[in-house]
């Protein structure tokens, strides 16, 4: 028994000594990327049986068996197959999985398997395992190739998307409006009637005032004095008086056969007002005058065609005949016009419609196509209104000429409202032809003038560049919602025929799902309208390689295009813990792990690549020196049984002394 210890103790030595050596194979690897750690599992070694045991019998009880143990063996050393965390390198070629699989390697007669995505390319431009030069195997079980010299064709624009908004409200077309900034109106002057009366009559008897005044205010200015002159002591007639009041500014008329005297107002309208007084110690010379202090003002109405141009309430003097009013402008087009307006029935004319007409005659001359016409508006304003509903350079100017009799202070024309043509919204988009270049084209929607649901698609470029062949899309409908309804002119396809290509390139246009706002609508009022995408590009070189998440290996170009060109194949086994190592972190098939399964990332359960990263060994290093603590005291514990046995040994050998 004493030599069964020794032996069992040296099995403790043993199979701690083996647990140690994983261990510190586990912690050697514990900044290995990829490296999966090992658990070692320990079992008995077959008891001696001393006594089996025995059941009930009688009245005596049973008896469990009597066993001693022999020691411990290593039973199993397992691979922990638990996800490693995954670290950032920023290597564009380097790869981890996530999830379950291996990276396939193969030596040209073998395949290894590996978690460690340390990928580059050779001088082959084949993509090898930098770490062992091992070739990466593709989904195909084909080598991968990156083209590192790879040109990438240009792609012909085959179809533009369009996206936003076209405006709901309705802004055009309008014609060009220009018209006086104040209107004209019609007016009478403010008036009195002197008349004379007495034994005297026709004529003023004002014997009895010489020297004394009369005080007149006009449109409401200071008071004048007007002195009956010293030399009227015999009665005077009608005339006198009217020459007595015209020199305080007044248009006066007289009848002398009548004895009336009516003083007016040079101003018209109610702005006019005329009041008298009599002057200090002048009582009773307005009543001689057959006249009266009520302040008198005069009237006015809207200007109709008719109105005389002496009748306007703007006028500062009467008009004569002969007078003269300058007219000029600029016609839509801005073609300029000018011309004198003679007032006088036997001249151009004396109203207001006299004078549109002058304009009309002025601004088109004979022969020519009237661009716009000139019209009295019901709130008296003079108004020119553009025959076309487009954007105008429009004006008109109507002034006094200098040493007229009469003078008008005329209103000055504005822009009421400014020209514009139907609605359009205007973007553009490069087009990219089968040789690669670019050509910009502008894409102009336009609002139907008929109705305003519909819109129509114009494209337009540089001559230089080609030509178009069908240029124009019709009928772009929308719903009663501002969502798409359909094109329904007949098609959806500009074509172009491009400088040095004899081929017509078609493109079709996308301007979304018919009842969807997924591309273009029409709502409110604000347009943001614009051709977003093109499918076409031009030619580029092979500018830099990475890998998706689905373990693609894509290309990037010059020309903003990627491609992919190639993908990982990831193997899959039954039992991933049945593999066998070989090195380098990599595995080989056993009996025990099946034969690998082919697939991709993310399919039959395999795991999704991360590109970028590296995984990190899935070693746990507090759990490891705790396991080492454990083996360190296993080890010390079978050697105090080897030592305690020696020493039970030699007391042994000392009785026979």
């Amino acid at each position: 028994m004493v030599s069964t210890a020794l032996f069992t103790g040296l099995s403790g030595l043993r199979v701690h000594q083996t647990y140690i050596d994983v261990i510190g194979n586990n912690l050697a690897n514990v900044s290995t990327p990829g490296f999966r750690g090992s658990r070692a599992t320990f079992s008995d070694i077959l008891s001696f049986t001393v006594r089996p045991g025995s059941g009930p019998n009688g009245s005596f009880g049973g008896l469990n068996p009597m066993q001693i143990g022999t020691g411990s063996f290593m039973a199993s050393v397992d691979t922990d197959t638990n996800q490693g965390t995954l670290q950032d390198t920023g290597r564009p070629l380097d790869v981890a999985l996530q999830g379950r699989g291996f990276f396939t390697l193969t030596n040209g007669t073998q395949n290894f398997y590996t978690r460690v995505g340390t990928f580059g390319i050779d001088a082959d431009r084949t993509l090898i395992d930098t770490r062992s030069g091992m070739r990466v195997v593709g989904a195909s079980g084909n080598d991968i190739t990156v083209p590192v010299s790879d040109t990438l064709p240009a792609q012909p624009t085959s179809s533009i998307d369009f996206q936003g908004n076209l405006p709901a409200k309705v802004s055009g077309p309008l014609a060009e409006i220009v018209q006086s900034n104040v209107p004209f109106k019609a007016g009478t002057a403010a008036t009195k009637t002197a008349t004379a009366g007495g034994g005297s009559a026709p004529l003023f008897d004002l014997s009895g005032y010489t020297g004394k005044t009369v005080l007149v205010s006009i449109n409401g200015g200071a008071q004048q004095s007007l002195q009956i002159p010293s030399t009227w002591t015999t009665p005077v007639t009608a005339q006198d008086v009217a020459g007595l009041f015209s020199a305080a500014g007044m248009s006066s008329s007289y009848d002398n056969t009548a004895g009336t005297v009516t003083l007016n107002t040079v101003r018209l309208g109610t702005n006019a007002t005329l009041k008298l007084d009599d002057g200090p110690s002048s009582n009773g010379l307005l009543t001689a005058l057959g006249l009266n202090a009520t302040l008198v003002t005069g009237t006015e109405s809207v200007a109709t065609g008719s109105t005389g141009l002496a009748n306007l309430t703007a006028r500062t003097k009467a008009y004569l005949d002969g007078d003269q009013i300058t007219v000029s402008g600029t016609n839509p087009d801005g073609t300029a016009f000018s011309d004198t307006f003679v007032f006088g029935a036997s001249n151009d004319g004396t109203t207001i419609d006299d004078l549109l007409a002058f304009i009309d005659a002025t601004m088109t001359p004979p022969g020519a196509t009237a661009q716009a016409t000139a019209s009295l508006t019901t709130d008296g304003n003079i108004r020119l209104t553009a025959t076309d509903k487009e954007e105008a350079a429009m004006s008109l100017f109507i002034g006094d000429v200098t040493g007229n009799s009469g003078a008008t202070s005329w209103a000055n024309f504005v822009v009421s409202q400014n020209g514009a043509g139907p609605d359009t919204a205007v973007t553009s988009i490069d087009i990219v032809d089968s040789q690669g270049r670019t050509h910009p084209v502008t894409l102009t929607f336009t609002r139907s003038t008929l109705d305003s649901t519909i819109w129509d698609l114009e494209a337009t470029m540089d001559d230089a560049d080609g030509a178009i062949g069908q240029s124009s899309i019709g009928q772009i409908r929308f719903n009663d919602n501002g969502s798409f309804n359909v094109i329904g002119g007949g098609t959806n396809t500009l074509s172009f025929t491009f400088d040095g290509i004899t081929t017509a390139q078609n493109v079709s246009v996308n301007l979304g799902t018919s009842g969807q706002f997924d591309g273009v609508a029409m709502l409110g009022n604000t347009t943001t309208v614009a051709a977003v995408d093109q499918d076409g590009y031009a030619a580029g070189t092979l500018l830099n390689v990475g890998f998706s998440n689905g373990g693609e290996l894509v290309g990037y170009y010059t020309n903003g295009q990627s491609q992919t060109l190639d993908q990982l194949r990831i193997s899959m086994f039954s039992n991933e813990a049945g593999l066998l190592r070989s090195g380098d972190t990599m595995f080989v098939e056993s009996p025990n792990s099946n034969d690998a399964i082919a697939t991709t990332a993310s399919a039959a359960g395999a795991g999704t690549v991360r590109a970028g990263q590296l995984e990190n060994s899935n070693v746990d290093i507090a759990k490891e020196f705790v396991n080492l603590i454990e083996a360190q005291r296993g080890f010390q514990a079978n050697s105090r049984v080897i030592t305690t046995t020696d020493e039970i040994l030699a007391e042994l050998m000392n009785i026979v002394r």
